[in-house]
């Protein structure tokens, strides 16, 4: 039991400080970015084409986690490289180098959130109570990042996520260490009583997870309907981090009330994150999910109007009610409709199609249309964006119970 309780505070460890890295970045990214010289379309290109690496490195990370003797080797591999990586970028200014080095950087830190979900689902941890520190850990990471950055410089961004990724990547060795002694001393306790265990020093399942392949995944007609629908969803929230900022302050806003305003929306995922499970006793997952899409298309609509400061920020739990349900919700659902023994590349899957390919097009579109626009348009984009999803969602009855 006390085992248990150790490693379930790991994983929230892992999740705060792996998405505090994130935090501490991307929101404030478009904006150091405009500060050296950056036009909306390069920024726009940047995170794309970083994204796009990202769609190739998901799926071959997972499918290397899979074939692995233990996943987390290769989530401390991911996390290590990130770090090195991340720091590297404060000293690049020109265009073509960033798009470069952004581009290496997101091929080995795209791969970390699925795989750190997948091993979660796989420890049986509870998925919403734990992923709800994610939330948390991001909401503090871009308010901590926003106050140093409007005292200091927009710099401090990438030592400040450099940080988050060592702090996981400590902690993950920590976690495979622990796990490797306790199966160790299981282990030698059969070895008494001649079990097999004494061969077997690493995760019961560790072995199970040899086989399979993504053509399994492919051949799931209704997991693809739901990447589909997902697609029209997720690349919204993403692309959210990199063009609220430019809302916020075309509306009269500042740097540190980006921060701050992050802090509430991100913030205010974590309760919805760990009331899932009870809501969905009320509502069920698949109707969730659905609600939540709606929400989430009305509330851009209202960003494209140009609220005041005041109200995108007093307006925060929008934010929570939809990515504190789709970021859990999704990944429930997609894990209801796969083996237990292919999940980490269905998590990877997921993240490469619906998030990744998404986010390509969001953010490419949403950097011209910055330029030749404003960014309520990039909004008015995105409300009409879900509401595709919405429509493709509701066409393959996927808010259908499926027990």
């Amino acid at each position: 039991m006390i085992y248990m309780e150790k490693r379930y505070y790991s994983f929230v460890g892992i999740y705060s400080f792996s998405y505090a890295a994130v935090g501490m970045l991307m929101p404030l990214l478009g904006q150091y970015l405009a500060q050296i010289g950056f036009s909306g379309v390069q920024i726009g290109i940047v995170t794309a084409t970083a994204t796009m690496i990202g769609i190739g490195a998901s799926p071959f990370w997972g499918y290397r986690s899979h074939h692995s003797r233990d996943s987390k080797n290769v989530v401390i591999l991911l996390c290590a490289a990130a770090t090195l990586i991340v720091l590297s970028l404060a000293f690049i200014k020109e265009y073509a180098f960033f798009l470069i080095g952004f581009a290496v950087f997101s091929f080995f830190q795209a791969p970390i959130m699925p795989l750190t979900d997948a091993m979660t689902l796989e420890n049986k941890i509870p998925f919403g109570a734990a992923r709800k520190y994610g939330a948390l850990g991001f909401a503090a990471g871009v308010f901590f990042a926003g106050q140093l950055a409007e005292a200091t410089d927009l710099i401090i961004i990438f030592p400040l996520c450099a940080l988050g990724y060592t702090a996981a990547w400590i902690i993950v060795t920590r976690l495979k260490r622990s796990r490797n002694a306790a199966s160790a001393a299981i282990s030698e306790a059969k070895g008494r009583e001649g079990s097999a265990l004494q061969k077997k020093p690493y995760h019961p399942e560790a072995r199970k997870k040899k086989h399979g392949s993504y053509l399994i995944l492919l051949r799931n007609k209704k997991l693809m309907a739901l990447l589909f629908a997902a697609f029209f969803v997720c690349g919204t929230n993403v692309a959210n981090n990199t063009y609220f900022g430019f809302l916020y302050k075309d509306v009269g806003g500042s740097i540190a009330g980006i921060g701050i305003a992050f802090l509430l929306m991100c913030g205010g995922e974590a309760p919805f994150m760990a009331w899932t499970e009870k809501l969905e006793k009320i509502v069920t997952m698949e109707r969730m999910i659905l609600i939540s899409m709606g929400i989430s298309a009305l509330r851009y609509l209202w960003y494209s109007t140009g609220p005041a400061p005041s109200l995108l920020i007093g307006t925060f739990f929008l934010q929570g009610m939809v990515n504190g349900i789709v970021l859990v919700e999704f990944v429930r659902y997609v894990s209801k409709l796969v083996e237990p023994a292919v999940i980490g590349m269905a998590m990877t899957l997921y993240q490469a199609v619906s998030s990744n390919c998404s986010t390509i097009l969001c953010q490419l579109i949403g950097g011209a249309i910055l330029d030749f626009y404003s960014a309520k348009e990039v909004y008015l984009f995105f409300s009409i964006y879900n509401v595709i999803g919405i429509i493709l969602y509701v066409g393959f009855r996927l808010y259908k119970v499926n027990r």
